[in-house]
């Protein structure tokens, strides 16, 4: 238990995010306080602590300015150094992405590389000496920030399309997404793909009127596949943009079949997830996903050689030991996918395994799991190409997408790197639109939950309309 006080509210939130990733590393039960200022250009940092008598730390950082924004960017990224290597003192504990909190650490990495100028050294000396980030975890996201180089987009005129089915078979237990269980929600279904239809319409409209080219569409769930055959074929039907990556997040094994199969070729996919999320029958009951092994084995069956597959697993899912997950990724190499994506479980708000307090903060066996599963990969011929961090994860670690050469997913790389405009349909689709000279990102969100997207169509077809326009 950390008790955090900081003079000033402004940077509180990520503040408290960096301390609270401390609390899952160590048993330590001391007091922080942290006061702040600037004068004459420099930024001046002063930490307290009880853990020892008269315990006091200042940090003396060199500031500059140009406007309000770059003020408290720079404010932030002092104050978390300053109370990260105050922590690592006081507890013995180092984290392996140091004082990093945010989602996407390759982002991050590329805007220090073309920003040496302001930073005065190299995006690998500021995340090793500045930030604090291990030299393992530099090396990742420096191979994944050179194999994304070529396929980043370097064009104005593209842009991807996101579409969003939120059903599902059953909720998983480690799920808090917009998503909803099919058995509860099949009135639902028909209205909502109706409205998916004329959103969708109006998608291609605006694509024509633009002149843009598609680089990816991406159609997400839920498990999009869990509409069956009939409704998927009237929704990707519409799906029809002319782009080279067209990927369908099938998802859940137990709702691919031959006919399923039949309507994504039909319409041109190219690309499809098949998300074991672990070969173990105890664990796959124990976190509600009802399919069996044997449907995983044999969904991949129906889909190898038509389609590029991804598979998804999860380390430190309830119950499972290290041999239980290497056992995972040992099947899933076996398989041979396209794409292997290996998740570190976090605890969202809203589900199960939060509401039932399952406590993943064993750090010594995420960390080996994840390190398992990046040398077994590695020696198989994939290579880490996107990678993202979140909140409350497995001893403060990330997920990363493995590729087999040349079968990378730009629509991943996409939204992680965020350097591409996304039109979005579907409940909770949030549109982003990227403006490169300003390196500026503007967003419009639709309604999150489907019965509201349904009830506020025209509300929301008028306000894409407008943001587009």
């Amino acid at each position: 238990m950390i008790d955090f006080k900081v003079s000033k509210q402004e940077h509180q939130n990520d503040l408290a995010e960096l301390v609270r990733l401390f609390e899952g590393a160590t048993d330590e039960c001391l007091a922080l306080e942290v006061d702040y200022e600037n004068t004459d250009k420099a930024f001046t940092v002063r930490l307290k602590s009880d853990k020892y008598d008269g315990f006091r730390k200042n940090f003396y950082f060199p500031f500059g300015a140009n406007d309000e924004l770059s003020r408290k960017r720079v404010e932030k990224r002092y104050l978390k150094i300053a109370i990260y290597r105050t922590l690592c003192f006081l507890t013995g504990v180092e984290l392996p992405y140091g004082c990093l909190t945010g989602i996407r650490p390759t982002k991050l990495y590329s805007e220090i590389q073309n920003d040496r100028e302001n930073y005065g050294k190299s995006a690998r000396e500021v995340f090793l000496n500045d930030y604090g980030v291990s030299a393992e975890k530099v090396d990742l996201v420096e191979r994944i920030v050179e194999i994304q180089r070529p396929l980043r987009n370097k064009s104005d005129k593209e842009r991807d399309v996101f579409v969003f089915i939120p059903f599902c078979p059953t909720r998983c237990a480690y799920c808090s997404f917009v998503s909803l269980p099919l058995d509860r929600q099949k009135k639902l279904v028909e209205p909502y793909v109706e409205c998916l239809i004329r959103e969708l319409e109006q998608t291609r409209a605006l694509i024509r009127r633009k002149r843009w080219k598609i680089r990816a569409v991406y159609v997400g769930g839920g498990t999009p596949t869990s509409i069956g055959a009939d409704m998927l074929d009237r929704v990707l039907e519409h799906c029809h943009f002319k782009a080279k990556e067209f990927t369908v997040e099938a998802g859940r094994p137990d709702t691919i079949d031959k006919e399923i199969i039949e309507v994504l070729l039909k319409h041109g996919v190219t690309r499809i997830s098949v998300n074991p999320q672990t070969f173990n029958a105890q664990t796959l009951e124990r976190i509600g996903r009802r399919h069996k092994v044997g449907d995983t084995v044999n969904a991949y069956a129906l889909a190898k050689g038509k389609l590029d597959i991804n598979i998804d697993l999860i380390a430190m899912l309830p119950g499972e030991s290290f041999d239980d997950f290497k056992f995972s990724v040992d099947t899933a190499v076996a398989l041979a996918p396209e794409n292997i994506t290996v998740h570190t479980l976090y605890i969202k708000k809203g589900s199960a395994l939060k509401l039932d307090g399952y406590d993943n903060t064993d750090c010594d066996t995420a960390a080996k799991m994840v390190d398992y599963a990046y040398k077994k990969l590695c020696a198989a011929g994939y290579a880490p190409y996107y990678m993202y961090r979140q909140k409350y994860t497995s001893g403060n670690l990330e997920n990363v997408g493995y590729s087999k050469p040349g079968k990378e997913c730009v629509y991943n790389i996409d939204i992680m790197e965020e350097d591409t405009s996304i039109i979005a349909n579907g409940a909770n689709g949030i549109s982003k639109k990227f403006e490169a000279d300003k390196n500026l990102i503007t967003r419009c969100a639709n309604y999150k939950e489907p019965l509201e997207y349904v009830k506020n169509i025209d509300l929301m077809l008028e306000r894409q309309k407008e943001f587009w326009k």
